[in-house]
């Protein structure tokens, strides 16, 4: 079996940075133990076809439904609400995930 290796530090550190909080939705979840939980969201996904870099520019700290919303392409990215995701891939996301679900 291939997996794509990442930076599991780097997730972390988003997350932890932007409080467990979601980026899009401003939702911080809580766990039964009273932790934080979020997702980190790769915007451009890593691995084939789409090989995206693990990289800060490239992640987002999600909530789990919209994370789901955006690897479905059903969410558009605003640079104004993600403005630390590199413009390269946020039209990445708007022009090929997005358009990939419509089809």
């Amino acid at each position: 079996t291939y997996r794509i290796l990442r930076d599991t530090a780097l997730a972390r550190r988003i997350k932890a940075d932007k409080d467990y909080r979601c980026q899009l939705c401003n939702t911080q979840l809580k766990v039964s133990n009273g932790h934080p939980y979020a997702e980190a969201h790769h915007v451009k996904p890593l691995g084939s076809p789409h090989n995206g870099p693990d990289i800060p520019e490239n992640i987002l700290c999600l909530c789990p439904n919209c994370h789901v919303l955006l690897d479905y392409g059903a969410l558009k990215l605003n640079k104004n609400r993600v403005g630390e995701i590199g413009d390269e891939f946020i039209s990445y996301h708007n022009n090929i995930i997005c358009e990939q679900s419509m089809t």
